[in-house]
């Protein structure tokens, strides 16, 4: 008897020395586990120790394939764009609102400030999801295959890329009297390079990996002044991970933040300086002002952008650029 008492005591004493089970996070990265979003998913799996979690990571190079499992509760965590997560949280999608953040300079304070302060915090919280983390993926740019198109005007009548899931692409398109062709992102790349599309928006960052010289050749242009900013966010199933894990997360996500522009800065240094088209002034004023009406549009009519997120973002712009024709209004 006493045997088998000090046997259960010993088995006891190692099940509670034992870790716990590991969460499991699907991490999407169109290069699999060499990519460069993968290895910063296994150096946050790896701090995510000291908040209380063993992380196991999922490469996935389908990001819908990513999104899907972790819906169905395959994974306990997902790692993806913010666009393809957007359903989930509008709140922190809104960072990446059209015209949103002008420059890296800006969204590294706007990404810290939202991740760092408390007063954000609710905003992490979308009812049995939890955004944890938000990394910048890279801006996104209007890449048009004639450079004449280097304005909002002129794109009337082209043949833009729309993404299914993303209610912002849909309505610029429509905004911009464009013509939008259903793609995704094992698409896009080839239908520019054939002639398919006019028009792409996409992250310089994909030059290289999609071959768009192709579809630029000798006349196409890449427009200076982002789009928007995307970002890769970290979403968790509510419980599946301590108390407190959230902000411990967020905060190491916010000081990684110079990490993923090292990968993002490189790979738009690949982009040939011919390619690169500065808007002119009346261009630059046009597009600021059709950003900022698309903004209103998604915030009020589709709810798609969250209003608490836009304010910041103006904020973050106005402090910059005082002088911006919108810092004396009072719409955001």
């Amino acid at each position: 008897m006493q045997r088998l008492l000090l046997a259960s005591l010993s088995f006891l004493a190692l099940a509670a020395a034992s870790p716990a089970q590991a969460a499991s996070v699907c991490v999407y990265d169109p290069a699999g586990r060499t990519g460069f979003m993968y290895k910063m998913a296994e150096s946050w799996a790896i701090n995510a120790a000291s908040w209380g979690a063993r992380v196991e990571l999922r490469p996935y190079t389908d990001e819908a394939t990513a999104v899907n499992d972790f819906t169905a509760g395959s994974c306990d965590g997902v790692m993806a764009s913010g666009v393809r997560l957007q359903r989930y949280n509008p709140a922190t999608y809104t960072v990446e609102a059209v015209g949103g953040v002008p420059s890296y300079d800006l969204l590294k304070p706007v990404l810290s400030t939202l991740q760092t302060k408390a007063a954000y915090t609710p905003m992490f919280d979308a009812g049995e999801y939890e955004t944890v983390g938000i990394w910048p993926l890279g801006a996104v740019y209007v890449m048009v295959r004639d450079r004449s198109l280097a304005s909002i005007g002129a794109l009337s009548g082209k043949r833009i890329a729309s993404l299914d899931y993303d209610k912002a692409s849909a309505l610029a398109i429509s905004r911009m009297g464009g013509v939008g062709v259903s793609a995704d992102l094992a698409t896009l790349g080839p239908a520019f390079n054939n002639g398919e599309l006019d028009v792409l928006f996409l992250p310089a960052t994909a030059y290289t990996p999609f071959e768009l010289w192709h579809g630029l050749g000798d006349k196409g242009g890449i427009i200076t002044t982002p789009l928007l900013q995307v970002t890769y966010q970290v979403l968790i199933h509510d419980g599946k991970f301590p108390e407190g894990f959230g902000t411990k997360s967020r905060t190491w996500v916010a000081g990684d933040f110079d990490t993923a522009m090292k990968s993002i800065k490189a790979a738009e240094a690949e982009v040939p300086a011919k390619y690169w088209v500065k808007p002119t002034d009346s261009a630059q004023t046009e597009l600021e002002g059709f950003a900022q009406k698309l903004r209103l549009e998604l915030r009020d009519q589709s709810k798609a952008y969250d209003g608490r997120v836009l304010s910041l973002l103006k904020k973050a712009r106005c402090n910059a650029d005082p002088a911006r024709a919108e810092c004396a209004q009072s719409l955001e």
